[in-house]
Formats: C-alpha cells, structure tokens, sequence
C-alpha cells in the first residue's frame, strides 16, 4: 500500500511509541488483552473521510476507496452496498473486516486503508486490502435491474459507537 507523505510522517513520528506499544501488547496477547480491549471501550472512533475513484462501474472495472479514521484502535469496519443513503437491514454486507493493532489486522487507525474492489460481468464484487480478498459478492439478487444506482456505505463501529460515510455509485 502507498502511503502519502503526511501518513509517512505520522508514521516516523508514531514509530517509538507505537513499537513500544506493539511489543507491550503482543506480549500481553495484542487485541485480546482485556486491559487493552477495556482502555479501547472508552475511545470513540472517527471516520474521518471516505474518497472513491470512481462513481460508475462497467463489468471488468474496479474501484479504490480510501478512508481513514481516529479515535479507537481496535474496531469493525463494514462495506455495505445500498439503494439509499441510510443504512438498514436490506442493505448488503460486502466486506466485515476487523481492525487492530496485530501484524495481520487489514486496517488499523494509525493510517490510510485502501480497499480495492472489482466487478466482474457476472455480478461479482470482490474487495481486496493488501493483495488478499477480504470478501467475494454475487450481487445478481440484490440489483433489482441494471444500470443500479445506489450507495457504497463504510461503516466504522468501536464498542459503544459508530460512524458512517457514503459514496454514490452506478453499477452497469
């Protein structure tokens, strides 16, 4: 993943503390540490921008969505598709990703996450972060007809909150 030199910077600036921080946690079973995990139930987590490439998308194409957020280190990132701006139980889930302060977490707080989703002829939209899918989706049931217009959803949840940002997109 590319980093902007500002995140390069935070990074530098963030290397000490954050390594320290790591090795603290890892040795104390990172994520799962439940002083950690307690210490995280009082942050509140921010999302604090959500940018597309692309607002229209043709079989074979894909799309980069970039976000970044603050506030709590270990939280639940979800992409969901939908045909209006609010989310509800009608929407689908197309990626439900947990994000921490381990080696193997997809996405953390410290730093842009970068999604990037393909849509094939046959209805299919996979999302990747690093190389590795974070979920495959057959949207053939869920798009009433095409051309689709509707929204991608990125939804951030710490434990006692949630924040959300939306991007109109058009499936063909």
């Amino acid at each position: 993943m590319q980093t902007s030199g500002a995140c390069q910077h935070l990074r530098r600036r963030l290397a000490l503390p954050a390594a320290l921080m790591t090795v603290l946690l890892s040795g104390c079973g990172g994520n799962d540490d439940p002083i950690f995990r307690e210490i995280n139930e009082e942050i509140k987590v921010d999302l604090k921008r959500l940018d597309m490439n692309r607002d229209a998308l043709y079989p074979g194409e894909s799309t980069r969505l970039e976000w970044r957020s603050s506030g709590a280190l270990l939280f639940d990132a979800r992409l969901y598709l939908s045909d209006d701006e609010t989310l509800s139980s009608d929407d689908r889930r197309l990626v439900d990703e947990e994000c921490g302060v381990e080696h193997d977490d997809h996405c953390s707080a410290l730093c842009e996450v970068t999604f990037h989703c393909r849509y094939e002829s046959d209805n299919d939209f996979t999302c990747r972060e690093d190389g590795d899918v974070l979920q495959r989706n057959n949207l053939t049931d869920y798009f009433p007809q095409l051309p689709f217009t509707g929204y991608l959803i990125l939804e951030i949840c710490g434990d006692r909150n949630c924040d959300t940002r939306r991007e109109p997109i058009t499936f063909y």
